[in-house]
């Protein structure tokens, strides 16, 4: 008995709109999101690539195929989310394993341990591109990395070289107020450097 399949047509257009030679950028930005990863730097040393190999795609726009498949059994995030955009990045079937997250400790102001957890993606905000976890005074932050202007919010800052976590106020005339208790005060956009948003925290109840 001869089996023959379905042939399909040329008429027929896939409804995944898989990209063969483009859409680099966009699919490593997925990849990174899906490690948690805040810079491209941290994927060459997880992918073992240099970053030559990483900045030549990234230029040429040039689609990651292998690394995409690497990221998804690293990960269990779906393929079809890593290659497409489509759908969410969570399979079903790996509902269990989370995302791939840095949590970074800040202890006397600077990282005193970086270490990888997972974190369930659906208690991520949709838009946030390069996530991580921050331990710092008692309480978990997610924290997204952040290029840009700063506004009122709370940030991840250094200032004189310590790290930490604090609210801070945009005031008329580019300056800012960085609340601190007691030890609050005023400076200009560049007496701080702002290296992430925070979106969310967890803390401890006594």
């Amino acid at each position: 008995m001869n089996i023959t399949s379905p042939k399909s047509t040329s008429s027929e257009i896939s409804k995944y709109h898989f990209t063969s030679q483009s859409g680099g950028k966009e699919a490593i930005t997925r990849i990174l999101q899906a490690y948690g990863f805040s810079t491209r730097q941290a994927l060459c040393d997880r992918l073992g690539i240099s970053q030559s190999t990483m900045a030549n795609r990234w230029m040429r726009d040039t689609y990651p195929h292998d690394w995409l498949i690497a990221c998804h059994l690293d990960t269990g995030v779906s393929m079809l989310w890593l290659t497409t955009g489509q759908g969410i990045p969570t399979d079903n079937a790996h509902d269990d394993s989370g995302l791939l997250l840095q949590l970074k400790e800040i202890s006397n102001g600077v990282y005193s341990s970086i270490e990888q957890v997972r974190y369930d993606m659906r208690l991520t905000p949709q838009g946030a591109m390069a996530v991580f976890l921050v331990k710092f005074d008692g309480s978990f932050y997610l924290v997204d990395e952040f290029k840009g202007e700063i506004n009122d919010g709370i940030w991840l800052i250094e200032l004189d070289g310590f790290l930490s976590i604090r609210q801070v106020y945009r005031l008329p005339g580019g300056r800012l107020r960085v609340e601190n208790g007691p030890a609050s005060f005023e400076c200009t956009t560049s007496d701080i450097e702002v290296t992430g948003k925070v979106i969310s925290k967890i803390m401890y109840m006594e």
